[in-house]
């Protein structure tokens, strides 16, 4: 929804986001990087020291090749609810140098959150006009940005097995992988590795669960010509290997019918 003056506008945009994320959206100089340049505008450089008195600028550059630049200062920060900063462009002529005032105000609305954009104290209606349909852009863009949630990482990975005790016995004679968790009545164990990710083997203990071999796990190994040595010396079969520009690998199937690979990058 669209109100205005002519001196002022107002927009109002409901999100699948938290108002804690789009706050720190607009105030995250690398997430301001993805959304604030309307349609085809580059942003090349946003800076932001987001405190009540702190100063942020932020470089455009539109498809001709032109470079634009504005900036302010931060009147209000209320974390997840309330931003009000002045929005000034770099003029070469002083006489059309003009400041005004943006309040973005972030509204919860059961699970969505009401974004409300209020930009006045324009020059004129003309450059009020401008301001509307960049803005409008911009949301666009930041609407495709945010989702209700972000994936941070990869937590957990692992196998399903039939036989719980089978499989982790398997990964620790052949692979020397002892379990930091063991779970109760046959269903599996999971590994810690120093680097923080982790690995699980999932069981279905006294229950029958669906079973199908997968493959697409690597771990990671110091020396892999030495590990696939040390299998072909215990008679363990080399199904695939590979050598590749920037990494090598080898697998094994595991004790349930799972693909092992163990890999090692070159760089």
């Amino acid at each position: 929804m669209v109100t205005d003056t002519s001196t002022q506008l107002q927009l109002r945009r409901a999100f699948n986001s938290s108002p804690e994320r789009l706050f720190e959206a607009w105030t995250t100089p690398d997430i301001l990087m993805k959304f604030l340049g309307p349609g085809e505008v580059d942003v090349l450089e946003v800076k932001a020291d987001a405190r009540v008195g702190g100063k942020y600028s932020v470089t455009f550059r539109d498809p001709d090749g032109d470079v634009m630049v504005v900036g302010g200062t931060y009147r209000e920060l209320v974390p997840s609810q309330r931003i009000v900063c002045t929005w000034a462009w770099e003029e070469d002529d002083p006489k059309l140098a003009k400041e005004s005032l943006l309040t973005l105000e972030f509204v919860p609305r059961g699970t969505q959150t009401e974004l409300v954009l209020t930009h006045e104290n324009f020059r004129d209606e003309t450059q009020r006009n401008n301001h509307q349909n960049g803005w409008t852009k911009i949301l666009d863009k930041l609407q495709q940005l945010q989702r209700p949630f972000a994936i941070t990482g990869l937590d957990l990975s692992g196998y399903m097995v039939k036989d719980a005790n089978r499989a982790i016995a398997f990964y620790r004679d052949v692979l020397g992988l002892e379990p930091t968790r063991i779970y109760p009545e046959g269903r599996g164990a999971e590994y810690e590795f120093s680097d923080g990710t982790a690995f699980g083997l999932w069981g279905g203990g006294e229950k029958v669960m669906p079973f199908q071999p997968s493959n697409g796990i690597l771990f990671a190994v110091d020396d892999l010509y030495a590990a696939v040595g040390a299998f072909k010396e215990r008679g363990i079969t080399i199904v695939m290997e590979i050598d590749l520009p920037d990494c090598c690998m080898a697998a094994i199937k595991d004790s349930e019918g799972n693909s092992v690979f163990l890999h090692k990058r070159k760089s």
